[in-house]
């Protein structure tokens, strides 16, 4: 690592998110010198780049779902293309409170009379502006992803009954288990999908290979897993 990059790891560790312009200007040097810099340090796994900038390199489930909206962000909007193959007019969907997710939300736009039943405050926000009907899942705040949890919630979803529901977790190994680090959110998804008609699952490439402690189904008890071409 050199000079200048110890120096973007130190802005990092000041200030956790920072642009390829503010980067640029105060170390003096171009932004495509600092795009460099930064592909090498994500390399190196010092920092995760988004559009524009880096991010510390941190525990992804400890990061605000503010945070990863920021990640992958080509990658995400890939897989939610490919989720209106399951989508149609007068559909009933659910969508879980993952980033990944978050990004089917604009392709509803072109479909009449969706009805969306979620945990997701942020979800719920968007729909709002875009006026589609929306069911928000009462229960616990969950603040680090803007979402509702506990047994509430838990009992309110096991009475809904939904046309498809959208799903990701934290890891799909390759024998094919679907996990996550967090029980709450896996209790949420594990009611959910036992009322669904058909549930999808969106995994970005960093996600295949792994294996947590919460096992919430696997490949065969799902209609379909959507991944990018890359993966």
């Amino acid at each position: 690592m050199n000079e200048r990059q110890k120096e973007i790891l130190e802005i990092l560790y000041q200030k956790g998110k920072v642009s390829v312009t503010e980067l640029s200007r105060t170390l003096f040097v171009s932004e495509m010198t600092v795009r460099r810099d930064l592909i090498e340090m994500e390399k190196g796994g010092f920092l995760r780049r988004y559009r524009g900038g880096a991010i510390l390199k941190i525990n992804i489930g400890e990061m605000p779902i503010s945070e990863r909206l920021l990640l992958d962000r080509t990658e995400k909007d890939e897989l939610a293309k490919k989720c209106t193959d399951y989508l149609c007019d007068g559909a009933t969907i659910y969508i879980d409170s993952s980033s990944t997710c978050q990004y089917i939300l604009p392709y509803l736009a072109q479909y009449q009379n969706i009805t969306v039943v979620t945990n997701s405050i942020s979800a719920l926000l968007t729909l709002g502006k875009m006026h589609i009907l929306c069911i928000l899942i009462g229960g616990e705040y969950y603040e680090q992803d803007m979402c509702t949890v506990g047994s509430l919630a838990e009992r309110y979803v096991n009475e809904l009954n939904v046309d498809v529901a959208f799903f990701t977790t934290a890891a799909i190994s390759y024998d094919g288990i679907i996990s996550d680090f967090d029980i709450k959110q896996t209790m949420i998804r594990k009611y959910v999908m036992k009322n669904a008609n058909k549930n999808i699952f969106l995994f970005e490439k960093e996600k295949f290979g792994k294996k947590l402690l919460y096992t919430l189904c696997t490949t065969k008890d799902v209609t379909a897993v959507l991944t990018t071409d890359e993966t």
